[in-house]
């Protein structure tokens, strides 16, 4: 998947961007010539910029990037009029697949397996324990409704567990299970995110520890860029409401050199083992109280959620800026960080309900060592907290040392509470 960004012809002439970006769509229209393709999503809920879009040389619009028959007629349509097409780039979770298979039908060497690979966690996990990379062990679930299969394998199981989507992303309908009872409950109950197609679960072994994420951009030679950041509490914990705060630290490789090393090889072994290159990579691992490192998933995208503003703080402009580099022209300048030691607090309250009380961006970028603010939700929006993926306010912050960044990151949640008032509960609203 992903062929990499430029060879023996030189840079790109003209690429595919599936979905919306504004930055990265600005970016790339102004320097080659681009194919857009839009989902119905982004249509309805992107805010396309039509000035911008008009720049481009054909624009298509598919009902999801699960349309096989629709992404075909597409990329034949522009197969024919561009034979000059050289990547495909594809930045969200929702078009990796038919990202994939546009490149595959435009001849471009993609792979339909390895990008499966990088989206089903049965197969990711199955690929890598056979490369010898530590993994969670895992069971597959195909139908979670089956009654008898599913007391079956609560009998068999080694609790504790994770119940997951086979094909999903972040920790959307992810839950937790102690014992057998609880994992007989979670399947009963489970409830699917709007945004899911596919009902297939996966059910994983319990990794405790710190978790971690690395941030790079991997090509045939290994990363232009690579960062490793630490989330202040795993994705689950803040799920299940056991931590205070939200967020993450970016640790430095000048202050880490040995966890660089480290995570560097790993990520090498992890991408050799899945066949990928030439893309963005969002690889996600647990530090064990021994130190071990455990594969928890990857993914070939930017990471979502605050990971392209914390990213775009270490490389000190705009990741999408930076993406479009390397898709057109292969290289990209060194990153220089805003700061010597770098983080970012997700404001969040601390029950579901109807916002009363939030900080505007220009409040929370009134805080000396705040860089950055995205608020994304307004007085009068309801929140359901159903999952940690549920964005309300970010605060990218920056410190001269580790302990003046820790002091800022329990600072700003102090000086600007999110309250919510209990509503009655419903449907949430769609995601893409």
């Amino acid at each position: 998947m992903n062929p990499e960004v430029s060879g023996p012809a030189g840079p790109r002439r003209a690429v595919v961007l599936c979905k919306w970006q504004p930055v990265l769509a600005g970016e790339l229209l102004g320097r080659v010539r681009v194919h857009v393709v839009l989902d119905a999503f982004d249509v309805a809920h992107a805010d396309i910029d039509e000035g911008l879009l008009a720049l481009a040389a054909s624009v298509h619009t598919v009902s999801t990037f699960n349309a096989l028959e629709e992404l075909a007629t597409v990329a034949v349509s522009i197969r024919l009029q561009d034979p000059e097409v050289g990547r495909v780039v594809s930045f969200t979770e929702f078009s990796q697949l038919g990202a994939a298979y546009l490149e595959e039908v435009l001849g471009l060497g993609a792979t339909v397996p390895a990008s499966v690979a990088t989206r089903d966690k049965r197969l990711m996990k199955q690929v890598l324990a056979e490369a010898g990379v530590p993994t969670a062990s895992f069971t597959s679930l195909p139908d979670p409704s089956d009654d008898a299969a599913v007391v079956l394998m609560a009998g068999r199981l080694d609790y504790p567990v994770v119940v997951k989507p086979a094909a999903g992303f972040g920790t959307m309908s992810t839950y937790f299970a102690q014992d057998a009872e609880g994992f007989l409950e979670v399947c009963r109950s489970f409830r699917y995110e709007p945004a899911l197609s596919s009902r297939q679960l996966t059910v994983e072994s319990f990794i405790d520890g710190e978790e971690l994420h690395v941030d790079a951009y991997w090509g045939s030679g290994g990363p232009h860029f690579l960062f490793v950041s630490r989330y202040f509490a795993p994705r689950l914990a803040v799920q299940r409401g056991e931590c205070a705060q939200d967020g993450g630290e970016l640790l430095s490789r000048e202050a880490h050199p040995a966890l660089y090393d480290e995570l560097e090889l790993f990520t090498r072994r992890v991408v050799d083992g899945l066949g990928v290159t030439g893309t963005m990579l969002h690889l996600e691992v647990f530090r064990q109280a021994d130190g071990g490192i455990v594969f928890s998933e990857i993914a070939t995208r930017t990471g979502g959620g605050w990971i392209p503003g914390l990213v775009g703080q270490a490389l000190g402009r705009s990741i999408w800026s930076v993406v479009a580099d390397l898709v057109v022209d292969g290289q990209t300048a060194a990153p220089r960080p805003v700061a010597p030691c770098l983080g970012v607090v997700h404001l969040r309250p601390d029950a579901p309900g109807r916002i009363v009380e939030i900080p505007t961006a220009e409040e929370v970028l009134s805080v000396p060592g705040v860089f950055e603010a995205h608020v994304l939700q307004k007085r009068s929006d309801v929140l359901w907290m159903q999952h940690p993926s549920e964005w309300v306010v970010f605060a990218f912050i920056g410190a001269e040392t580790a302990d003046e960044l820790a002091a800022l990151g329990k600072e700003i949640p102090a000086l600007f509470p999110i309250r919510t008032v209990p509503v009655a509960p419903e449907e949430p609203g769609p995601t893409g």
